[in-house]
């Protein structure tokens, strides 16, 4: 036992020795014996071995700016639907007039003047919100040619093939092909070309600025057709 402490005190002695660098420098080390490297090399390698060495990761290459990365790049194929402000109809112009009288799926158009907006309704259901124009005077439609909007419970006359028609609105512009977009929705009142239709200036849109018409975006005027027929009530209030 006596042996075996003298050897373990001769191989974990550290000898100190001072080395001279130079210029009258001295450094201060410290010598193990050689069987306490090899055993602290060993272990180094058993406890690589044990929990796995990393793995050299080679320098990363900065992705050329001209390419966009794949999964964008697979995007870019992909029609993704574009939404305007009038698709949440989350606020209607109020309760459904008392006096009119609705089939629980009936589809109808109720116009708001002063909110400038087109609500399609199911029923008593608001469906569908639409920014439109109106005639570029307030008030009820007392005579033609006053450029007013009509108030009042109306019906879908016809609708018509309106891509070829111009008109002059007498700003200066001349005559105008496409003045009232691809569809008119002729109304039956007591006055002649009130309707709902499309427009050459969809910046117009949200304004007084029509000769009594109702006007919308043609694109939104497309979608509008597929719910709209002869017969159809429109009620238009301020």
């Amino acid at each position: 036992m006596k042996k075996l402490l003298n050897w373990l005190s001769i191989i974990f002695h550290v000898d100190v020795v001072w080395i001279e660098k130079g210029h009258g420098q001295w450094v201060k080390r410290r010598r193990y014996h050689p069987v306490v490297k090899a055993f602290a090399l060993v272990c180094i390698l058993f406890l690589g071995v044990l929990w796995g060495f990393p793995e050299p990761k080679a320098p990363e290459e900065e992705a050329p700016i001209t390419e966009a990365p794949e999964e964008v790049a697979q995007l870019s194929g992909i029609q993704l639907p574009q939404f305007r402000i009038t698709d949440f109809p989350d606020l209607s112009p109020g309760p459904v007039p008392d006096d009119l009288e609705l089939e629980d799926d009936e589809y109808w158009l109720r116009v708001s003047k002063s909110g400038y907006k087109l609500y399609l309704y199911r029923g008593r259901d608001v469906e569908k919100a639409y920014e439109v124009a109106v005639g570029k005077n307030p008030g009820d439609k007392e005579r033609a040619g006053d450029n007013k909007t009509p108030n009042g419970t109306f019906t879908v006359q016809s609708i018509e093939d309106s891509r070829t028609w111009t008109h002059d609105f007498g700003d200066g512009n001349g005559v105008i092909r496409g003045a009232y977009g691809p569809w008119f929705i002729r109304l039956r009142t007591r006055w002649r070309g009130i309707g709902i239709h499309g427009t050459h200036d969809p910046d117009s849109l949200g304004s007084m600025v029509s000769e009594g018409c109702v006007r919308m975006h043609n694109t939104e005027l497309e979608e509008l057709k597929q719910f709209a027929s002869v017969r159809m009530k429109v009620v238009i209030e301020e």
